[in-house]
């Protein structure tokens, strides 16, 4: 199915005025800005959604369910034991996870070649995971990732699995691993930006 360029056009403008007032307001993760920015300038590439990686605690009944999960906490910097340890002194409702997952970026090409293009130069960067995802008069939608992500499960009602000194270095691995992301991120920026030059 050829994607209506007209109609990509249009969509591509639209997520341009979203993306500017996200970062005026400050609700895009700023690790991320520049690499938004870069695809944008692309001619047949712009993103529909994206995060720079982050550290989350949640409250599931498995790491990867969201139906009926809550997101206790959310940063997309490191997390120091004060962060965490908060949390481990309440009753969940099902299980508390602390979960670190590496960058996301959903691109939509207008081209087959764009996003295989694109898709190329992330996985060049880090984003081994990256492929396209689906095709429509809409566009080619493509997800760079990483694979970067670990869970670890904190407590359920009955017990804590995780002591206040096995925490310290949990994080720091957690940590470890949300700043190597963020490396690849870095990574392929100036990528892209060698990209366009």
């Amino acid at each position: 199915m050829p994607v209506d360029m007209e109609l990509w056009r249009r969509l591509k403008d639209e997520a341009y005025r979203r993306v500017l007032e996200d970062i005026e307001i400050g609700y895009m993760d700023s690790d991320i800005v520049d690499v938004i920015l870069l695809l944008f300038k692309r001619k047949y590439s712009f993103t529909t959604s994206s995060c720079s990686g982050r550290i989350t605690i949640v409250d599931a009944v498995m790491p990867w369910k969201r139906k009926d999960s809550t997101v206790i906490l959310k940063k997309h910097s490191t997390v120091g034991i004060d962060d965490v340890v908060k949390y481990l002194s309440e009753v969940p409702v099902s299980r508390l996870w602390l979960i670190v997952t590496g960058p996301i970026i959903h691109v939509n090409s207008a081209k087959l070649s764009e996003a295989r293009e694109v898709i190329k130069i992330a996985r060049n960067s880090g984003f081994k995971h990256s492929g396209i995802m689906s095709m429509s008069k809409k566009g080619i939608i493509s997800e760079l990732r990483t694979g970067i992500r670990i869970a670890q499960l904190l407590k359920d009602k009955e017990r804590l699995y995780v002591s206040k000194d096995d925490l310290e270095g949990v994080l720091r691995i957690f940590n470890e691993a949300l700043l190597e992301g963020k490396k690849r991120l870095k990574r392929l920026e100036e990528n892209l930006r060698r990209s366009m030059s």
